[in-house]
């Protein structure tokens, strides 16, 4: 076990925030919620997945909205997350072993490192996504017909629901979504109470472990007066795609998403070219010159040029970001991973190319 200091909670939120591929929640406001705990004196303890007992439950405690949802003062002092934690605990009469994250963004990893330090329980080094993704539906969890029921949902207002069985991932999606839609805030959820015999071969293993080494070579790379994106793109294998100004940026809420897209001109090695990138809370597909370049499964990441990620819908038209890609995890690139969260997704007709088939280092 490792308790996380400072530091490292500052690079995990980071490297979530890259991860979170324009979607993954605030990271602000995840770290707000970190840096209260830590104030309280609460510790952040850090657990691989073998250190996880066979038969220890291990649920996943998120929030579900949209970065622009609106905001309200919550009912409870430790958050939605942490309360809808303690509600499927209840329900179950179990004491749960630990808390893992629902997918790497800088607010919901956030929510699951504030709800295990809150509740004294550890956090699990892994991640059922091991990026940040739109839908419920979009986890490792699925891919494997692994059950996410019973589920807890609380609202900011003191609802408290519990949903004991659901016809499959897809409808807990509608029904969820169908929650934020109704109140116009962002809810509580904690789903996937899955024992820890499961939860070893179900996962991305080290997500946390991942995150961190990505923040951390932000933060370095800036200190030391390097170039972040070149050291994040070392570090985390990936591609620089673009570098540009943005001449246009929309989004729109809809249903509980930030939907929307945004286009740059090319400055430096890209002048001339253009660049165009769509999302729907995360960024999912972009266009190069007209034509398709990286789709989901694959991330798609904004930055600015001194290494700072970029939320959606916070590209602003104007400033100049750098556009970088990430390989899926292999998860992801499965048959069943792409038929769940790949270009048919979109609507599109295509066969999906791993970003390393088009970009070279």
């Amino acid at each position: 076990m490792k308790v996380l200091n400072e530091v490292e909670l500052r690079d995990i939120v980071e490297g979530c925030t890259v991860l979170g591929t324009g979607g993954g929640g605030n990271p602000e406001e995840g770290w707000e919620m970190i840096e209260k705990a830590l104030k309280e004196g609460r510790e952040f303890k850090l657990v691989k997945l073998e250190d996880i007992h066979p038969d220890g439950i291990v649920p996943m405690p998120y929030f579900v909205g949209s970065v622009s949802g609106k905001k309200v003062e919550s009912a409870y002092p430790h958050g939605e997350a942490a309360r809808s934690y303690e509600v499927l605990e209840e329900y179950m009469g179990k004491k749960f072993e630990g808390v893992i994250s629902t997918e790497l963004g800088g607010a919901n990893t956030a929510a699951a490192l504030v709800t295990a330090a809150m509740l004294g329980r550890p956090i699990v080094d892994g991640d059922p996504a091991g990026r940040s993704v739109p839908e419920l539906q979009h986890t490792t969890y699925y891919i494997l017909g692994i059950q996410m029921t019973p589920f807890s949902v609380v609202t900011p207002f003191g609802d408290e629901i519990i949903i004991p069985k659901v016809k499959d991932d897809v409808q807990a999606e509608k029904i969820v979504r169908g929650i934020v839609a109704a109140t116009g805030t962002n809810v509580g959820v904690t789903s996937h109470p899955i024992d820890g015999k499961t939860l070893k071969s179900s996962v991305v293993p080290d997500a946390i472990t991942y995150a961190l080494k990505l923040g951390r070579a932000l933060r370095t790379a800036r200190e030391n007066g390097g170039d972040p994106i070149q050291s994040l793109i070392k570090t985390g294998n990936g591609f620089l795609l673009f570098k540009g100004v943005v001449t246009r940026s929309t989004w729109r809420d809809e249903s509980g998403f930030t939907i929307g897209e945004f286009e740059l001109e090319g400055v430096d090695e890209f002048k001339g070219q253009v660049y165009k990138v769509f999302f729907k809370n995360e960024n999912l597909i972009s266009w190069k010159n007209g034509k398709v370049d990286v789709t989901i499964p694959d991330l798609i990441s904004v930055l600015t040029l001194d290494g700072y990620p970029v939320t959606n819908p916070n590209v602003k038209e104007g400033k100049e970001y750098a556009v970088v890609g990430f390989p899926a995890p292999e998860i992801w690139r499965t048959p069943k991973g792409l038929e769940i969260f790949g270009p048919k997704y979109l609507g599109l007709d295509i066969e999906y190319t791993p970003i390393e088939k088009k970009y070279s280092r």
